[in-house]
């Protein structure tokens, strides 16, 4: 298997961000990410203007954010940009129809008293397989002050931010994992430096904020560096599930893994199969940290180490959540799901 680290639901100078792509993706290669994943507000003037392509190493890929005051939607492999004056169900519906796919962007995100836009999901209930964007850097940031004191805290200290997935989002994501396959994301929501120049922290630079949240693609084939064939890759990979969700600020990480397997035969996250006996779950770090496997929303086992095995868990939808630490355990990966269905369809 092949691993590659990507920073998604990045803001360019086409909507409110600071920079062209040529800076996103020189900030990119020098936090050491391998793909981004443009997301401007309502537009794909990005794409138009500069083309998907391969930059200062960097695979660029563009998507866009549907953004009416709430209920904002990221989605890509988009051609044109559906109206955000739709109800939420139509312009979801426009991107699969057009072949795209997405994901609810920030969608238990709290609202903040001195910053009171409303920028949650409503409604869950749509007809169409979107994915969920789990972890949001920036909305976990701007809900975690209530005053200025606060304010001043987050400013200066804003890795000190970043949280374990909202609850409420996980339970959700979980739920809707019993009846199909449910793609996370992690995004950073970076904007750069236009609005926070005179900040010198991790606010005021694509740099600084890269080395927050990450989305890592598991693919089986490796990257050659053709436009196409790679926007494939990682785009499937995406799509799928087939990635897991990491923390830099509580470690950088390469091949995590956690897989179900049966004599020869391996299912990767975002896969499903139909339970028999035989079946076993595998989690395998590189270091030692606190390993818990969620079972259909709830604590299945966990245990302190590098590897963890499970044989015969039963039918079930798990996920793997890691945290770094023993004082205070930071989050620091989540895994996507591994579907083990009773029957499939």
């Amino acid at each position: 298997m092949y691993d590659y680290s990507g920073v998604v639901h990045i803001h360019s100078c086409y909507s409110d961000g600071s920079s062209n792509f040529e800076g996103i993706s020189r900030a990119a290669s020098q936090s050491g990410a391998e793909f981004v994943l443009i997301n401007d507000h309502d537009t794909l003037n990005g794409l138009y203007k500069e083309g998907e392509k391969y930059l200062n190493g960097v695979l660029m890929l563009v998507g866009l954010e549907v953004t009416p005051k709430r209920n904002h939607f990221l989605c890509y492999d988009v051609e044109s940009v559906p109206s955000n004056r739709l109800r939420p169900e139509e312009y979801v519906g426009k991107v699969y129809r057009d072949g795209g796919f997405g994901f609810l962007a920030h969608p238990d995100q709290k609202e903040n008293c001195l910053f009171p836009a409303k920028m949650h999901w409503d409604n869950w209930d749509l007809d169409q397989p979107y994915g969920v964007e789990i972890w949001n850097y920036f909305s976990q940031w701007m809900s975690s002050f209530k005053n200025k004191t606060e304010l001043l805290k987050s400013v200066f200290f804003p890795k000190a931010c970043l949280r374990p997935p909202e609850p409420e989002t996980l339970m959700k994501w979980d739920k809707l994992g019993e009846h199909r396959k449910v793609p996370a994301i992690a995004g950073i929501d970076a904007h750069g430096g236009r609005q926070f120049s005179w900040i010198p922290t991790i606010l005021s630079s694509y740099k600084y904020q890269f080395r927050t949240l990450r989305t890592h693609v598991v693919t089986k084939e490796p990257l050659k560096g053709d436009l196409h064939h790679d926007k494939r890759l990682v785009l499937s990979a995406i799509k799928n599930g087939q990635s897991y969700l990491v923390n830099y600020c509580a470690g950088k990480i390469k091949n995590f893994s956690f897989f179900a397997h049966s004599g020869q035969k391996n299912w990767l996250m975002g896969e499903e199969t139909i339970y028999s006996k035989d079946l076993n779950l595998s989690v395998k770090l590189p270091s030692k940290a606190h390993i818990k496997l969620i079972k259909d929303g709830k604590m299945f086992a966990k245990c302190f180490g590098s590897n963890l095995n499970i044989s015969d868990p039963g039918p079930g939808v798990y996920r793997v959540e890691v945290y770094k630490g023993n004082i205070w355990p930071r989050p620091w990966i989540f895994s996507n799901h591994i579907y083990l269905r009773t029957q499939l369809g």
